[in-house]
């Protein structure tokens, strides 16, 4: 009897487990499996949050940066218009210096007085006044020079200055020259006819002083030997060498272009003086 009721009992016990499978995998899903589809759609949505918070950033700058980067640009193109402004002014300085050396040395440096500027101009616009028409490096580095002594100069009031030489306007320079001038018209022309009376004397020597310049920078035997056998005056032969070795040694150092026209214009400068001093103790004949 055992035999036959063991195995009914063991059939019902797999049919009961087999029913209760099926109905826990027949059931309707619960609140909490929904959980993870809403945790994997809000992962998704960080995800893509992120990835276009990363695209913006890297793509276009905050705020901050962007006002500082048109800062930059701006600033660029400040420095790019000043440097444009700054060659523009270069080359009108160096035209002002060609104009006035074809002045004579009164008219010269009576714009000069009107301008507020150094004799150290004027000196420089007599060294290449005496410059002969072969010496075209010497004269372009000569006028750079002087330009670079123009540039701090108000642009009209040169402008006019010069214009008013060339067209022989004296009443336009007169305007240009201040009220206390015109004031004191009658005083300053006395003043300058005796000036210019003086310049004129001083010019007169710049013929010889001119000749023995190029004389020596040249190395010119006859002129050469003329200066140092001079027995009217005494004067320091020593010292002369050595001006005269500055003068061609300075064209031919390697420096850069400021450098060597600053450093050609002070040895010419320093040269011409001596020989000016030198012209100055010869007796009149």
């Amino acid at each position: 009897m055992a035999h036959l009721l063991r195995p009914l009992l063991q059939w019902r016990l797999r049919s009961s487990t087999v029913s209760q499978l099926l109905s826990f995998h027949s059931a309707p899903p619960r609140a909490t499996t929904s959980l993870p589809f809403f945790a994997l759609f809000s992962s998704t949505c960080r995800q893509v949050h992120s990835r276009a918070r990363a695209l913006k950033l890297r793509d276009s700058p905050p705020l901050s940066d962007a006002n500082e980067s048109g800062d930059e640009l701006s600033d660029g193109s400040d420095v790019k218009k000043s440097r444009n402004e700054r060659k523009r002014d270069a080359r009108c300085a160096v035209r002002w210096g060609m104009d006035l050396a074809n002045f004579t040395p009164p008219q010269i440096k009576r714009i000069l007085r009107v301008a507020e500027l150094e004799h150290e101009v004027f000196e420089a616009i007599m060294v290449v006044k005496r410059l002969g028409s072969d010496v075209r490096e010497g004269k372009r580095r000569q006028y750079n020079y002087i330009g670079k002594l123009l540039r701090g100069v108000v642009p009209e009031l040169m402008d006019g200055l010069i214009q008013s030489i060339k067209d022989g306007d004296l009443s336009k320079f007169q305007e240009l020259t201040g009220a206390e001038l015109a004031l004191d018209n009658d005083e300053v022309s006395e003043e300058e006819i005796s000036e210019e009376e003086e310049e004129e004397e001083d010019y007169t020597n710049m013929a010889a002083v001119t000749r023995w310049f190029d004389g020596l920078v040249n190395k010119d035997l006859d002129i050469t030997n003329e200066i140092y056998s001079l027995r009217e005056v005494d004067f320091d032969r020593q010292e002369l060498r050595q001006l005269v070795r500055k003068v061609q040694s300075a064209s031919a150092q390697e420096a850069g272009l400021e450098e060597r026209v600053e450093a050609d214009a002070n040895a010419r400068r320093s040269l011409t003086r001596f020989l000016q001093g030198l012209a100055d103790q010869l007796p009149d004949e």
